[in-house]
């Protein structure tokens, strides 16, 4: 081509230009291009766009998914294999021997033979493994929780008797449900009918409670928990405690007697406990005198004593287990002392069943309860480590956590999990970084159920009783915080001591409710208690106690008030009665003379979070009170929640704007007192 010649700028240039040969087909296949170009997205194209937008996730969208759902995946994303393997292993490997002896035991106290126990340690444990977002916490059993389902167990036992069918013995093989009845027996001397009944008892109520925890997890009600003070907590927990002890005296003293489950079963034990103190087993209680001395010394005075030496604490628990069941074993204490032992602990795992879903019902309102103390305990546990740690734990995630454990766990025969204390602190203790140690734990309890649960039979259940009471220390100590919030908050211990008690003379559910209820109707005393503060101008800077509030000056012929709490129908009454105490108007019998003559008002609403229409109401009569007594009268530090009731109500449209100001200073200046501005501060209450 020369140069002088034009070169087309666009395919209409070239199609309008004949100057410009195209080879035979050329033009066709140019013209297709171009249509191609200027041919308009189909709806098939937008259809396509819009399902993949919505429906088909991204790659970094599925895996921010797996971090937030699976957070074991998101731990191990920043994990040192090196590094942090070892400690899970050792840390897994000691919980998991924990495990044994405290599944046992605890499997018992639930009035359900060990081995439920057991399985409450393994198949919950492998769900919060990698859901739950506590890195340290050791899901499984826990004393509060199997003593809650011991007394719901005896509550529904018999309503769940229609649900048992059982063939005559003779007329079944070796693998129906009788000669499973034998293996998975106690050795209370219960017939297989009856440990049906129960089981299914608890693996129904530990369905419903899993249900109920993913309902509330769906919703986002990780909240819920904040109805639970710590003061109710601690009144439960201390008086579940003493339930515990009661339950396991008659196993201390080798004593024979049924438990008066359900209501007044604490006054009730201990009355049967002295009425057959006289048949106390000499060799049982020898036994337990030994167990927990051994269990206690070596707790106290060697692991907690030197936690700093020592790699992991001593497993003493489950070297008591061994030693005792050596000793049982070779001395024969069952046919020579009459010492009472565990009984059959079958090998292996038993076949998945369903719970009862037709009884739901009947247990709906103790799951309830069971799914929001559980979760207490349980997230009462995991902050208190994550606090420890510097990371974050999110309840609505543990709570499907321990929804998905309890749902799944009920499957296989396990019933309600939840987070023991002392358990969390070996495995914190042990150098436990992530719920891999939960994993391995898992594995330990998978050798033992395989090949080594039988040879612990004549093991005696004293030992696990001894286990139990002194594994509870902790909580026994707790009535000690009574002395503390005797000093920090009356009506707060009052609230403990009303739980506590609730929980020994009635039981513990009731008294959970008591205990909540009451704490509620306290919170509406303390509103109705609610206190007014005088204020007055500092004389020195920052202050601390006592003798810089004599420092600070009241205005003359000024009252500057504040209420501290917020205001509503049950204490706007408190509101109007304080003011008109502390700020007397002219002529009343406050009034002292025309020296201490009320000038200007000035209410500081500064800690009125919340105001309903009794509040704006009592706000409004006392400022048209005062102002008819020709006194001024300015509120200040208005929150958003307080001026929008007074501005939809139209409680001060009847008074000068002036008198809603943004603060006390701009009050003071308001009313000509600019040489009173300045920083305010309590001075009376």
């Amino acid at each position: 081509m020369k140069p002088s010649e034009s070169v087309p700028s666009s395919v209409h240039e070239m199609q309008n230009d004949d100057s410009v040969s195209f080879l035979p087909g050329e033009r066709d296949l140019e013209q297709v291009a171009f249509c191609e170009m200027e041919r308009s997205p189909s709806v098939w194209d937008h259809t396509k766009e819009w399902f993949t937008a919505r429906f088909v996730p991204s790659r970094s969208c599925v895996n921010a998914s797996l971090r937030r759902h699976i957070p074991l995946v998101d731990h191990l994303s920043h994990y040192s294999w090196k590094k942090d393997l070892p400690n899970d292993v050792l840390s897994g490997v000691t919980v998991g021997v924990m495990h044994i002896p405290f599944g046992m035991a605890y499997g018992l106290m639930s009035t359900l033979p060990v081995i439920y126990g057991l399985n409450t340690s393994f198949f919950p444990v492998l769900i919060y493994s990698l859901l739950g977002t506590s890195r340290h916490i050791s899901v499984g059993t826990f004393a509060v929780t199997c003593l809650m389902l011991a007394e719901m167990i005896n509550n529904h036992q018999f309503q769940f008797a229609s649900y048992v069918s059982v063939e005559e013995p003779e007329s079944l093989s070796n693998d129906s449900l009788v000669s499973n009845f034998t293996v998975y027996a106690p050795v209370d001397g219960e017939s297989p009918v009856e440990v049906e009944q129960k089981l299914l008892v608890a693996i129904t109520i530990t369905f419903v409670t899993g249900v109920i925890q993913l309902v509330l997890s769906f919703f986002h009600m990780g909240m819920v928990n904040t109805y639970l003070s710590d003061a109710v907590v601690g009144g439960v927990t201390t008086g579940a405690a003493f339930h515990i002890l009661t339950s396991q005296v008659k196993d201390i003293l080798g004593i024979r007697f049924k438990l008066a489950r359900g209501a007044h079963f604490f006054p009730r034990t201990w009355i049967e406990i002295f009425r057959h103190i006289g048949e106390s087993n000499p060799a049982t209680v020898i036994i337990s005198a030994v167990s927990m001395t051994i269990v206690s010394v070596v707790k106290t005075h060697v692991n907690e004593r030197f936690a700093k030496r020592l790699p992991f604490p001593v497993p003493v628990e489950m070297g008591m287990v061994v030693v005792a069941t050596l000793v049982s074993s070779l001395a024969n204490l069952e046919q020579r002392f009459s010492v009472r032992l565990v009984g059959p602990v079958p090998r292996g795992f038993h076949q998945p069943r369903l719970p009862v879903f037709s009884a739901m019902h009947l247990v709906l309102q103790d799951a309830i309860i069971m799914a929001v103390v559980s979760f207490a305990l349980n997230i009462a546990v995991a902050r208190l480590f994550a606090k420890k740690h510097g990371y974050r734990v999110d309840p609505t995630q543990e709570l499907l956590a321990y929804g998905a454990s309890n749902v799944f766990g009920s499957f296989f025969e396990s019933y309600v999990q939840s987070a023991a204390l002392s358990r969390s602190v070996v495995q914190e203790a042990s150098g436990g970084r992530t719920q891999l140690a939960g994993l391995v734990s898992c594995a330990v309890l998978a050798i033992f159920l395989g090949f080594l649960g039988p040879l612990l039979e004549p093991l005696p259940q004293a030992v696990l009783a001894s286990i139990v009471l002194v594994a509870l220390k902790r909580m026994y100590l707790q009535v000690f915080d009574l002395r503390t919030l005797w000093h920090v908050d009356k009506l707060e211990m009052l609230v403990w001591l009303v739980t506590c008690l609730s929980v020994l003379i009635i039981d513990v559910a009731p008294g959970l409710l008591v205990g909540v209820v009451f704490n509620l109707f306290l919170l509406i005393v303390r509103a109705q208690l609610a206190g007014m503060a005088l204020l007055g101008k500092k004389e020195v800077a920052p202050f601390g106690h006592g003798d810089v509030f004599d420092m600070s000056r009241e205005l003359p012929s000024t009252k500057i008030l504040r209420f501290e709490h917020s205001l509503f129908y049950a204490n706007a009454w408190r509101f109007k009665k304080l003011v008109r105490e502390m700020a007397p108007l002219p002529g009343s019998k406050g009034c002292s003379g025309d020296s201490s003559r009320l000038h200007h008002l000035i209410l500081d609403c500064s800690c009125i979070s919340y105001a309903d229409t009794a509040g704006a109401k009592a706000i409004a009569k006392i400022v048209k009170e005062y102002q008819a007594a020709q006194v001024s009268v300015h509120v200040c530090h208005c929150r958003e929640s307080l001026l929008g009731v007074l501005q939809r109500g139209q409680f001060l449209q009847d008074v000068d704007k002036r008198v809603l100001q943004a603060s006390i200073e701009t009050a003071l200046e308001d009313v000509s007192c600019g040489n009173y501005a300045g920083e305010q501060e309590v001075i009376k209450c």
